[in-house]
This record gives C-alpha cells, sequence and structure tokens, in this order.
C-alpha cells in the first residue's frame, strides 16, 4: 500500500506541470501515464466471490418420505421401537394430537428419527411396556431406535374437536386430555375444587384442564395444578370415581 500511496503522490505531480520535478510538457505528460498504469497494477484486486457447494446430506436416513402433518384419530396410540405389535412400547399418542410421517413400511408409519434408546444392561430405559430388549429384533441397532405408529390411526384431516362448544367450567377444562371420554368428571372435579377455594378459574386457564399421569398408565389418573406448579400444588383426580388426592 505505501507503494501504491507514493506512485499516487507522483501521478498527481504530473497533473500540477510545470512545477518540479516536470519541467517540460511532455516529460509530464509521459509520467502521468506510467504513473497511471503503476495505479492500475498495484491496486488490490477484489478476490473472486466463492460460491460454496452445498454439503451433502450427512444423514441420509433424515430423508422424508411424506414428511406431512397427521393426526391422531384413536383415542390412545401407542409409540414403538420398530413397526410390529411385538416391539416395546416407548409412549402414546392422544387422540387429535398431530405427527409428521417420515416413512411408511407395510401398515406402519415412522414418526421420528433415530436416537439413542439409552441402553443398561441391554435394556433401553425408555421402554414403558413390552419388549425393552437392545437388539435389531426390537428395532435398537447399535444403540439407536426410530418410533413407529400404525398407520391405520392417522389421517391427513383432523378429527372434530370434542371440546367445540363447550361453555361454563367445561371450557375451564377443555384442554384435558381424553376431554371428551371423561368431560362430565372432568368439569365436576374443576367446580368442587373451584367453590372449595382450592382452585381459581385461572389455574384451570393456565394448564388447559386436566393431564392424564404417566404415573398411573392403566388407570383413568389425571392431575393439575393450582396455587403453583410445584410437586406440593399437584392434584390428582380420579376420573372413574371422582376422587381427588395428592
Amino acid at each position: 500500500m505505501s507503494v501504491l500511496a507514493l506512485a499516487s503522490v507522483v501521478c498527481f505531480a504530473g497533473m500540477v506541470y510545470p512545477f518540479k520535478p516536470f519541467r517540460r510538457r511532455w516529460i509530464a505528460l509521459v509520467s502521468l501515464l506510467a504513473c497511471f498504469v503503476l495505479v492500475g497494477v498495484l491496486a488490490p484486486k477484489n478476490a473472486p466471490t466463492q460460491i460454496a457447494a452445498p454439503d451433502p446430506n450427512p444423514r441420509p436416513w433424515s430423508a422424508t418420505e411424506d414428511d406431512g402433518k397427521f393426526w391422531v384419530t384413536s383415542e390412545r396410540l401407542n409409540r414403538r421401537t420398530c413397526p410390529s405389535n411385538s416391539c416395546g412400547v416407548v409412549g402414546q399418542f392422544f387422540f387429535r394430537e398431530g405427527t409428521s410421517v417420515l416413512e411408511r413400511r407395510d401398515g406402519w408409519a415412522r414418526v421420528t428419527k433415530s436416537y439413542d434408546a439409552s441402553c443398561v444392561n441391554g435394556r433401553s430405559q425408555y421402554v414403558d411396556t413390552g419388549n425393552a430388549s437392545c437388539d435389531p429384533a426390537n428395532g435398537i441397532i447399535d444403540g439407536q431406535f426410530a418410533e413407529w405408529v400404525s398407520a391405520e390411526y392417522l389421517s391427513d384431516v383432523r378429527p372434530p374437536d370434542p371440546a367445540a362448544g363447550a361453555a361454563g367450567i367445561e371450557a375451564l377444562v377443555a384442554g384435558s386430555d381424553d376431554f371428551a371420554r371423561h368431560r362430565v368428571a372432568f368439569a365436576e372435579a374443576a367446580q368442587s375444587l373451584i367453590a372449595q377455594g382450592r382452585c381459581k378459574d385461572q389455574d384451570f386457564r393456565d394448564m388447559g384442564g386436566w393431564l392424564k399421569s404417566s404415573n398411573h398408565r392403566n388407570q383413568p389418573i389425571y392431575f393439575t395444578y393450582c396455587g403453583g406448579s410445584t410437586v406440593a400444588n399437584r392434584l390428582y383426580l380420579n376420573a372413574d370415581t371422582g376422587e381427588v388426592f395428592r
């Protein structure tokens, strides 16, 4: 850059003829031309724009077949470690819950990418019920698995909302799990708790209603929070008997 600056100064000097060092016009003109050539040579050049080529997909298994939104049409839909009823259950979808379908196979739909199965002593810690073995027969390969559900209970049209038109106390618990099955029990329990002063309307608005308890999988036990979000504020409801307990 210092050489470039010096060349620019000399060129400027040629333009102010007849001052020194240029006493003759032709010397000044030649000097001026030579200096501009020099500046052009020494001037920094912009590097050509580099357009990065797209990286190849490092995870070909992430490519999707449908990758659209589908909705659960059954009250419960088991999420399994492989496309078979003999595979372990790692959780459930609820009625009207949405999911994406990444792959279809023989009446089954894959709804997640592969992830760690948390295998300890050859058994997956994610499996709630059924086969927990960490082996290919259970869909767990190299310590990973993807979740599969029965495609029979998926629809590209969301089922009607059973809480549509709910009013009064029912509107406070309209977001409850299994609302269609237990709407009366949910509403009556909420109304009783509010009347007793144990809960407020806002508690149910914040929670949306009653949520299914994962600690009581095979029982109609649901929970909500009143007065805070700690364990001490959690209330359980047996939707069959109407009993509320901590």
